[in-house]
């Protein structure tokens, strides 16, 4: 029994252990708040540079676009020039052809190259699918290279005005099939081609004005000159 209180008084005379929990130091709130500082600014330059890595890949992207519109471009507008210089050559045939009425062949060679050189156009349209992308979403923006956002815009004006162009020309080239369906027999063309009218005997001239005809042939002339 003795033992049992002399235990229970050494218990009581125990002080208890006291856990020592010291408060922060200010260096450690500067070191929480550099840490936290240091977390945002490195989330906000990886955003940055995600977002701007994605903007160079998109320029790639439409530069890449923009090149094959460029070359399909580039190879129309060789094609056409070609076609124009064949059918200057034509246009000159037939402007001797007209100096020399005399000849028994006059109006075979005037059908003939009057059908194949003045019954013809070739019109260049551009490619502007990639520009009008770029226009519509604020692609332009994307070209980090001083001046070819601009050097690009001006290439698309110019095709602009070559549709304007085109638009005219087309309409003056109806007014030449006009002007030479008051000249030539057009229903011979539904038994022979272009090619053979020269060989043909029997052709015939609607009307037997020969200043009518110079009139109306060298004005298409002049127009086709001037404008392809």
């Amino acid at each position: 029994m003795d033992n049992l209180n002399n235990s229970e008084t050494n218990e009581k005379e125990v002080p208890a252990k006291q856990i020592h929990n010291p408060g922060k130091k200010p260096k450690d709130y500067f070191f929480d708040f550099f840490m936290l500082f240091l977390a945002v600014t490195l989330g906000f330059f990886v955003n940055n540079l995600n977002e701007n890595l994605s903007e160079r890949q998109r320029e790639k992207q439409y530069m890449i676009s923009l090149i094959n519109d460029l070359k399909i471009d580039t190879a129309d507008i060789k094609e056409i020039y070609a076609s124009i210089e064949r059918r200057l050559k034509g246009i000159d045939s037939l402007m001797h052809i007209l100096e020399n009425k005399d000849q028994k062949d006059f109006i075979q060679n005037l059908y003939y190259y009057s059908f194949k050189y003045l019954n013809s156009a070739a019109f260049h349209t551009s490619s502007d699918r990639t520009i009008s992308q770029l226009k519509s979403a604020g692609g332009l923006r994307l070209i980090q290279k001083k001046g070819e956002s601009d050097n690009i815009v001006q290439y698309y004006s110019t095709s602009e005005n070559v549709r304007y162009n085109t638009e005219y020309c087309l309409k003056e080239f109806y007014r030449i099939l006009d002007s030479e369906e008051e000249i030539f027999d057009f229903g011979v063309l539904r038994k022979h081609n272009s090619d053979s009218l020269q060989h043909i005997k029997d052709l015939k001239l609607l009307i037997d004005e020969p200043l009518r005809i110079n009139h109306l042939i060298l004005q298409d002339i002049g127009f086709r000159r001037g404008n392809i």
